[in-house]
């Protein structure tokens, strides 16, 4: 079995080495600032925001992925600040990235439709860690590497163009390339909204579009949320070819649910059921917990119900 968690890892990083190397999340919709940081601020509350997820459990060296941000208006300046932490981890690779986010937002017109210009700068540490490498033939000289520890400096940026019911926004959070490690520039277009039928029943559609040199995806998702309290929805999630848009091969799907906790606390968790390009009678499924918490709130902010965005 540890054999075949081994040959699924070397195919798994493979498939990530030639595709996406930035964090994918379930619960993107909540967690804009991770790709755009033109997001920073909008929300008019400061806040701490935590996403935990862990792919594919009962395979050996399966991605593993920690973030931590915070983020939140300057005074009455229209300036949003935000600091985060992102943790990714897959195999013997770990990438840890420090980011300081800020961003400017630009009131277009009295019904409060606004546009945000943002700028990420922070640096990545890459490490690599040849002791969690093991090989069928004991002393591979292929797979005899040092440990490398190196610090990859970075900077990126954002629009993000939201209203009291809908947003819009594309970034480039990673504009420096490292070819030796494989990182390329992604572009992100992430799009929503809050479809009011009543007081106690909205619908909140979402999507997020990937592209980076060799590779597009996309992730679909619609959440209905009950009493302003309660959401659940579902999610799918493809690379964007012709062939995979058309026939829906090795699509990803997701289960979310959620709570909002008095004023101040939002709780929300993932499940995604494993695709038919791994799910080969192994346990790949992930999960995903999503905190936020809240410093300060108000009756009325820049959003119509800021806890939805």
């Amino acid at each position: 079995m540890k054999k075949l968690y081994f040959l699924i890892w070397i195919s798994t990083l493979t498939s990530m080495v030639n595709a996406q190397q930035e964090s994918s999340f379930s619960h993107y919709m909540y967690n804009h600032q991770a790709v755009n940081p033109g997001y920073v601020g909008a929300r008019g509350v400061a806040n701490f925001t935590s996403v935990l997820r862990s792919q594919w459990t009962g395979i050996e060296g399966a991605p593993l992925t920690q973030t931590l941000s915070f983020s939140g208006p300057v005074s009455a300046k229209n300036v949003g600040f935000g600091l985060s932490i992102i943790n990714d981890k897959i195999g013997p690779i770990s990438n840890t990235s420090f980011n300081l986010d800020l961003a400017y937002h630009l009131r277009l017109n009295r019904n409060d439709h606004r546009l945000a210009v943002g700028l990420k700068a922070g640096v990545l540490n890459y490490f690599l860690n040849p002791d969690m490498i093991n090989t069928f033939t004991p002393n591979d000289q292929a797979f005899i590497l040092d440990q490398e520890n190196n610090f990859l400096p970075n900077i990126g940026f954002g629009f993000y163009y939201y209203t009291p019911k809908f947003y819009l926004g594309t970034a480039i959070p990673q504009m420096i390339t490292y070819v030796d490690y494989q990182l390329e520039r992604h572009f992100y277009l992430i799009s929503g909204g809050l479809i009011e039928f009543s007081e106690n029943f909205m619908l909140k559609p979402s999507m997020l579009i990937k592209q980076t040199k060799s590779v597009a995806g996309y992730d679909l998702s619609v959440m209905a949320i009950f009493n302003q309290t309660f959401w659940v929805g579902g999610q799918i999630r493809n690379n964007f070819n012709e062939e995979t848009f058309r026939s829906f091969a090795g699509t990803g799907t997701s289960a979310l649910l959620g709570i909002h906790l008095g004023k101040s606390f939002s709780l929300g968790y993932s499940y995604g059921f494993p695709s038919s390009v791994i799910n080969n009678g192994l346990n790949a499924t992930t999960h995903e917990v999503f905190l936020r918490f809240d410093l300060t709130t108000k009756s009325q902010t820049i959003l119509r119900s800021p806890r939805f965005f």
